[in-house]
Order: structure tokens, then sequence, then C-alpha cells
């Protein structure tokens, strides 16, 4: 049979015939498939063969794909079930699903590409035997007679070549991501408005990378690439067959949910995936990833509105912090006029010197003492006091943050410098961003603000986050080392959740490591085995440096985390950030937890 022949049978053939990539979405289809199931050819190029399928019958048919083997004498097989139309009709349908040879339409090393060849029953005509049987079946017998028939048997495969339309192959093509093979934008927003013209509940969900430049430069694009297939994958595992996953391009994905009962469940699942550690350039790495998720109801007008909606609650989860997801709520469409108003307010509070500091304690288990205090910034705004994670990115974004920062250091010292005097051990910790860093004179400015409040260089600890230490524009570790050779104390925050593997710790002008709340999270009951604290503890003092662990909640942390050897803990579990004035209180606090956990061990 010639290839221009085979086409046109195919084409017009009365049964719907389709192919099937190896990830299970459509690359080929006749026109008596449109005309069954309703949709374009548009439609369907690149979708899940999941959408043609009710809910009730895709479990088993699915189960009918990976039972196919092209090596096996099963490697064709019937299906009877449901079809959907794209109206949301059902109808019944008998398919006839066939493994093609390699080279028939995918490169061997792609995967199987499985033919479908679908009748509607209703339609059903007797065979010669008396049973009823599809003229899609017939067609498959005939083809199998002619595989077996020498003759026949060289040019078997060049027949199911001729599903592929090359204007076909070349669309599906230009509507996948080339790094991920996800869909791309276009085929999302095919999906998302032919999703839009069911009655079904429609989500979407957008996910941003939001590290993957830091982890660019740092390790290099080849390593950044693999992160993105890694969070591709966890994505598309995360979810159902029929439901998309795409990416967007650079850092961002979005995942297309039908039909769904309950979204935030989905998200809860992808957030908790994704926050385990992935590989790349032979090193774990946690990047941090924003979510927003929004979800259609009668006032979505179409798929860009509900993008806008999702878009917006993924800002409001990148103003939350990293790890964070957040679902839309109307109000956050107006989060520019409020990042505005925000970054006019916070200059006014700038100026007006109205920035404060809280202080959380350190404590240490062994020494069973307040041993440092954390400082944080503070706005309290219309009568409310704005935490750090709220008004810090607006800073960071409009620059402010260089004079917030020296004035959370200032107040620091001055205010704290009372208790410093008590003990040469003792010490207040100041986290510092990398944009302060920027400014050449960073360190000078810091030395000179020590000095200038009376403090010991020696009791100063500045904290900076993994990503800081790795930013290849800025001129940190210069500055870093010159501040070490004050005596300033220098420590790693939130370790365990970018890129610093235990064994570049040496080559970085550190003292201490923080181990981040993600990770003291696990511990719940105190008897996990969670031999990754082990590690970084033995670790980080055969390198010479101290570990504290943060976000302590409870006893059982506490106990585990000094069992295994942290130097000091820091949490609600001891004291809640609070003015200097008020000190004392947070002290007895403090020691009253350590006593405690002293109680339970």
């Amino acid at each position: 049979m010639e290839s221009g022949f085979a086409q046109i049978l195919l084409e017009y053939s009365p049964d719907a015939l389709l192919l099937l990539a190896p990830d299970g979405s459509i690359s080929f289809l006749n026109a008596a498939a449109e005309e069954l199931f309703g949709y374009s050819r548009t439609q369907l190029l690149g979708a899940d063969s999941s959408l043609l399928l009710a809910e009730a019958s895709r479990e088993d048919f699915h189960g009918v794909l990976a039972g196919l083997g092209a090596a096996t004498a099963r490697s064709r097989q019937p299906f009877a079930g449901s079809g959907r139309r794209a109206d949301g009709t059902e109808v019944p349908v008998e398919i006839t699903c066939s493994v093609l040879p390699d080279g028939a339409g995918a490169a061997p090393q792609a995967g199987r590409t499985v033919a479908l060849s679908v009748r509607g029953t209703e339609h059903r005509q007797a065979s010669s035997s008396g049973q009823p049987q599809s003229s899609a079946g017939a067609a498959a017998d005939a083809a199998t007679h002619r595989r077996r028939t020498p003759a026949a048997s060289s040019a078997a495969p060049a027949a199911p070549a001729a599903f592929a339309d090359p204007d076909d192959e070349l669309r599906a093509g230009l509507l996948r991501d080339q790094l991920t093979a996800l869909p791309n934008g276009t085929l999302f927003n095919e999906r998302l408005a032919a999703a839009l013209r069911r009655p079904d509940p429609v989500d979407v969900l957008l996910l941003n990378v939001d590290d993957l430049k830091s982890l660019n430069d740092m390790l290099g694009r080849s390593s950044a690439d693999e992160l993105l297939v890694e969070v591709a994958s966890r994505l598309r595992n995360c979810v159902r067959p029929h439901d998309t996953v795409a990416r967007l391009g650079g850092d961002e994905f979005v995942v297309l949910l039908t039909e769904c009962l309950d979204a935030d469940a989905v998200a809860r699942r992808i957030a908790e995936s994704l926050l385990e550690p992935m590989r790349a350039a032979g090193s774990l790495v946690r990047p941090g990833v924003s979510m927003g998720l929004a979800s259609r109801s009668p006032q979505t007008v179409d798929g860009a509105e509900l993008l806008r909606q999702a878009d917006a609650a993924l800002t409001a989860a990148k103003a939350g912090g990293q790890h964070n997801w957040l679902r839309f709520r109307p109000g956050m469409l107006n989060a520019a006029a409020h990042r505005a108003d925000g970054e006019t307010g916070l200059r006014r509070a700038v100026e007006l010197g109205q920035i404060s500091v809280h202080y959380q304690p350190v404590v240490s288990p062994g020494l069973g003492a307040v041993v440092q205090f954390e400082a944080f910034a503070r706005w309290e705004r219309h009568g409310k006091v704005i935490p750090p994670n709220q008004f810090l990115p607006v800073a960071e974004q409009s620059g402010l943050i260089r004079e917030i920062g020296d004035e959370v250091l200032r107040r620091a010292c001055a205010e704290i410098r009372p208790w410093l005097a008590g003990d040469a051990a003792y010490s207040v910790a100041v986290n510092v961003s990398g944009l302060q860093f920027q400014n050449r004179d960073f360190a000078r400015d810091v030395l000179g603000i020590v000095a200038s409040t009376g403090v010991d260089a020696r009791q100063l600890t500045l904290e900076l986050t993994e990503s800081a230490f790795f930013d290849a524009n800025s001129d940190v570790l210069r500055q870093l080392r010159q501040l070490r050779e004050a005596g300033v104390r220098i420590a790693m925050d939130d370790f365990g959740t970018g890129y610093a593997s235990l064994g570049r710790l040496k080559e970085l002008p550190l003292d201490m490591v923080k181990i981040d709340r993600s990770f003291v999270a696990m511990i719940r009951t105190g008897q996990e085995q969670l031999p990754f604290f082990n590690t970084m503890v033995t670790a980080a003092h055969a390198l010479g440096l101290s570990v504290t662990a943060e976000g302590i909640e409870t006893p059982a942390q506490a106990k585990y985390l000094t069992d295994r050897g942290c130097d000091s803990l820091q949490g609600y579990l001891f004291a809640k950030p609070a003015p200097a004035s008020d000190l004392a209180g947070t002290m007895e606090s403090a020691l009253t937890a350590i006593d405690k956990v002293d109680a339970a061990r």
C-alpha cells in the first residue's frame, strides 16, 4: 500500500482513528474522530487521551494501555466503555488498542506509540460469525492477517507510518516545551479554553521556582535544566492523567485541573512533593516554590481572567515566603495598588524612625542559658505590628532595605548592649539581605555602627540565607571576610533549603549554620528516623561550625535535636520575639522551657 493512498484511507475511514504518543497525548486523529467526539483537530492534538473518556472508564482504559506490549502477543487489546464528547455527553464505545512497531510513528528510545481504533457501539454490525463486531475490529483482524503473510511482512511497518501527518507532527512539536516535553503555553491555553466550554469544575495552579536564577548562576545552566525536568516529573505524578501540566517558560509552570472535587488537596500534595530535596549537579537542593490557585466561578469570563487570578494568588504567596501556596481571593487583584501604598507608607515610616526591633532568645541546652538574641524588624502601622516577611520584600524592591538594615543594626546594638555587657560569650544576631552587600562599603558601615554603639564586634552575628553566599553579581564574600577579620561572626540561615552542600561549607567565611524550620517540622513524636540531622551536625562540627536549629515548637523537637548534638535552639517553645523592654520576661520564659526539656530527657 503506497503511503499517500494509506493516508487517504486512514483520514476518510468510517472509524475514529487516533495515535497516542508515549506520554498518552494525542499525536494524530482523523475526521471520524473529530465527528465522534465533537472536538476539532486543533483542540485534540497534544491533549491527553483521557479527555475522550468518561470518568468511570478512565482507570480501566489506562489498565488496558499498561497491559500492552509490542514484544508480546498482547500488542493489541480491545476495550469497551463510555466515551465523552466535547459537550459533556457520554457515548458507548469500543476501542481496539494496538502498539505500533518501532519506527512506525515514534523513535524506539521515545517509548511506545499506540494506535486507537474507536467505534460508537450503537453503530455495531454483525460479523459473519453472528457476533457483534465493529468495522475497526475487522480492519484490525485484516491487518493481523496481512502481517502473517510473507509477502506483506516486509511492507507492514510502512502502513502505520501513514498515521503521522507531517503538518500534525510539526504542530505537535510546536506545542511542546523542548526541555520537559510538557505542553507549552499555547497548548495550555487551548486546553483551558476547551475546559471552560464544559460545565465541570476548572482549577488553575500557577507555580514559580523562586531560586532558579541563583541556581543557574551557581551550578550552571545544565543543572538548572536538570532541576526543571525533575519539577515537571513530580508535577505530573501529583495529578491525574487527564489533567494538564504545562511549562509556560523559564521558571513558571501551570497545572490545569478538570472535574477536580478538591483542588486544595492537589495543591497540598504538589507542595509536599516539591518540598522534598532534588538532585542537581550531584548535590541535593531544595528550591523555593510559590503557587497560586484559582477556580472557575460564575464570574469567570475566560481563561485569561482565571490565569490573572492565579497570578494574583501567586504574587501574594511570594510575599509570604518560599514553599507557600495561596488560593485566590478577590482582594488580591488590588495587590499592585497595595504594594504601591505599602512602599509609600514604608518610606514614610523609615523617615520618621517608626521601624522597631523585637528580640527572640537563642538557648544553649548544654549551658541551660540564653546565649543570644536574634533581632527582627517590625513596622507598626495603623495600630498593627507588621511582621518582616510582609514588608521586607517591599523594602528590597524599593531599595529601602539598606536604610532599614542600618536602622535595625543600630537599634539592636544599642538596645541589647546592657545584656551583652554581662558576659563576653553573649551575642546579638541580625539578619542581612544580600542586596545590602551591593554597597561596597557595607562592611565598613557595619563596623562603624558597632563602634559607635560601644559593642564588641565579637558579640555581633550577621545571618544570611544560602543564596546570598552564591550571588555571582555581589561582593559578599570579600566583605564577609573583612567582617570576620574584625571579629564579627557569620551564620548561614535556613541551611539545607538551597544550594550549599556540606562539602562547600569549608570554602565559605562561616562560623555557624542554622538548620531550617522546614526540617525541624518533620519531627513530630521524636521517634522519627531522620539520619540527615546527624549528617548535618557531624559535618558542621568537623568544619569547626556551631549548629543552631530554628523553629522549635515542642519539647520532643528540642530533645531530638539536643540528643543529636545541636549547640543551640530557637523557636516559640522558648519565647516569641518581643520588644527590648520585655527582655527580662522573655528570658524567664526561655529558662522555664529549658527546664521542661531537661526534665523530659
